[in-house]
């Protein structure tokens, strides 16, 4: 018998039966995501510029029903404030200014039954896209110029109140965002069997309720916030109708329809069979990205920007800026918290997300570059404290690999155990305040 050489044949791993599919499902979602908000978000007007007045400026007129306020554009009357005085002096408006039947490119206010005859004076004010007031003034007469009496200072000043609800709403929302999202992100990337944990399913669920509310006050508050309303008038359901007929009522409004795709695509993720290639983590890691940047784009739109609207760079540098906070804060709170207490099992985790760590906070602060003011220094102090984070990780992990023995024999006191818990929750609550910065009103 002679022996016969047998050439080795090529091993190679055959492909997950679900994986064609798994990338079709994930690609229908980003593309889903970015069609609600390419359909729901409206082409930039600009700011309005006045065309005509009706009464004109210093005509004298019978007896009119209504002030006509006509601009180059369509505008939201709900949000302009239109105050009107008599010949005596008195503020004779009791109603909000209202578009007109087939003219949105006009402000209206009614006049009074009892017309007197004198000079009426008007004072109006339209937000404009950075949310200042744009501020207008006339006069007219009724019969005749018997009487003169001086043009009302219109207050353009916000309620604090109304600033106050607003700017919480805005900054809630963007920390639930990347706190959520970043959550997201190390479930269907590093630790798929975490999302088994009652901590993991608590912690998306508190910040996903947390999204929705925050968004749904900002869209009620809105009205107040941009007409500069008093809090007794800020919640008028016109207001909410002005809301939505602005570009930044429709950002916020794309930001709950887009929730709805959002959230099944992503549960489905986190319940589908876990990755077990790179190349399957890195696809849900793109997908988890790449729908949460429709989502994270609604913030650039959703806040005052010049007349022509944010441009490409503006929205990539914004989406990328919270998108790489998500990351950060994500893999930040979860070492903090749940994987602390998830024992040897969560070890393969840890390793990866210490790795990813320090690339996400070199790259959250190339992102912060795109900013300025208070907003660079708190998003500077972030990366730092990741980067930290993930190089102080990967140091303990080498040093406890190199004397295992050490390690496992080394127990932690009770109040050492107990000092660890309130730093952990200390640092997790300071780097999701540092993160929800750019949702807050104030400027910078």
């Amino acid at each position: 018998m002679t022996a016969q050489k047998i050439r080795p044949q090529a091993v190679t791993t055959p492909s997950h039966p679900g994986f064609r599919r798994r990338v079709i499902g994930l690609v229908v979602l980003v593309a889903v995501c970015w069609g609600v908000l390419l359909t729901v978000l409206p082409s930039p007007t600009g700011d309005p510029v006045l065309v005509a007045l009706s009464p004109k400026d210093g005509e004298t007129v019978r007896s009119p029903d209504e002030v006509r306020i006509t601009f180059d554009r369509p505008v939201p009357a709900e949000l302009a404030t239109v105050q009107m005085t008599d010949p005596a002096g008195e503020r004779i408006v009791s109603t909000r200014p209202y578009n007109p039947p087939d003219a949105d490119d006009t402000v209206a206010v009614p006049m009074p039954k009892t017309r007197y005859e004198g000079i009426y004076s008007v004072v109006w004010s339209v937000p404009s896209s950075a949310l200042e007031p744009m501020v207008g003034s006339s006069t007219f007469s009724v019969f005749s110029a018997a009487r003169l009496t001086a043009v009302p200072g219109l207050v353009v000043d916000r309620d604090p109140v109304v600033v106050t609800v607003y700017t919480v709403a805005g900054a809630l929302a963007t920390a639930a965002l990347v706190l959520g999202v970043g959550t997201v992100f190390v479930l269907g990337v590093a630790w798929p069997e975490g999302i088994r944990r009652p901590g993991s399913r608590r912690l998306l669920g508190y910040t996903w309720a947390t999204l929705v509310l925050a968004t749904l006050v900002s869209l009620l508050s809105f009205g107040g916030y941009a007409a500069r309303t008093s809090l007794g008038d800020a919640f008028d359901p016109a207001l909410l109708a002005g809301t939505f007929k602005s570009d930044i009522g429709a950002a916020l409004m794309a930001r709950l329809l887009i929730l709805v795709p959002i959230t099944l695509g992503f549960w489905q993720l986190l319940r589908s069979a876990p990755a077990r290639t790179p190349v399957e983590r890195w696809t849900s890691a793109a997908t988890v990205l790449g729908a949460a940047s429709a989502l994270a784009a609604t913030w650039v739109f959703a806040r005052p920007h010049a007349p022509a609207g944010p441009g490409p760079l503006t929205v990539a540098a914004g989406t990328a800026l919270l998108l790489a906070a998500a990351v950060v804060v994500g893999v930040a709170v979860m070492q903090w918290t749940i994987l602390r207490r998830a024992g040897g099992q969560a070890a393969p985790a840890k390793r990866l997300l210490a790795r990813i760590m320090p690339v996400g906070g070199a790259v959250l602060l190339l992102a912060a570059t795109a900013t300025g003011g208070w907003r660079l220094i708190a998003y500077g102090a972030l990366a730092v404290v990741i980067f930290g984070t993930g190089v102080a990780l990967l140091i303990r992990e080498r040093r406890r690999r190199s004397d295992p023995v050490k390690s496992r024999g080394r127990r932690d006191k009770p109040a050492r155990r107990r000092l660890q818990e309130v730093a952990a929750v200390s640092a997790s609550a300071t780097v999701v305040v540092l993160a929800a910065l750019p949702g807050s009103a104030l400027p910078g």
